[in-house]
């Protein structure tokens, strides 16, 4: 019983685990780190790697902690997931086998809107000062270290998934 909760919470306990990663620098450092999208990159490759594993509720939960805790407008990141969450549930076959190129391909998009209506919103509604040349590498470095979370993601999640049923 203690096995299955604790498989059970292993994505939960990952993502939280990427959010300390992504916002520790901005405590102890600069506030103009060039900081990879891991949040994002981690949470879209659970989402379209297996989306029955997170409800709704939990998708609130960590993308408000991840807005509180970046400063930004909350709820916009957990509109983005869950628009991904569904439009993954509408997939009419769930045997089809993920493709790393086409899901990089829709991770590039999503990313892509993501950091323009996030960069948009702050720019109309806080008139914040944006450093194009972080953000640049940011999306860059995101985009570069999406296929290792891919697989590691896969891998877990094809290892723990007999826990999980």
């Amino acid at each position: 019983m203690i096995n299955s909760l604790i498989f059970k919470s292993l994505p939960y306990l990952f993502i939280l685990l990427f959010i300390f990663f992504e916002f520790t620098p901005d405590y102890l450092l600069d506030d103009n780190l060039i900081k990879p999208y891991m949040f994002f990159t981690v949470l879209y490759c659970w989402v379209n790697n297996d989306y029955r594993k997170f409800s709704p509720f939990s998708l609130l939960f960590l993308c408000t902690l991840y807005d509180l805790l970046n400063g930004d407008i909350v709820g916009i990141t957990c509109l983005f997931f869950l628009f991904s969450q569904y439009s993954r549930r509408k997939q009419f076959n769930e045997l089809i086998i993920l493709d790393l190129k086409e899901t990089w391909v829709k991770y590039i998009l999503m990313l892509t809107t993501y950091i323009c209506t996030i960069l948009l919103l702050k720019l109309f509604l806080y008139n914040d000062e944006i450093i194009f040349k972080n953000v640049t590498i940011s999306f860059i470095a995101s985009i570069a270290f999406y296929p290792l979370f891919f697989s590691i993601v896969n891998k877990l999640s094809h290892k723990f998934r007999s826990y999980n049923e």
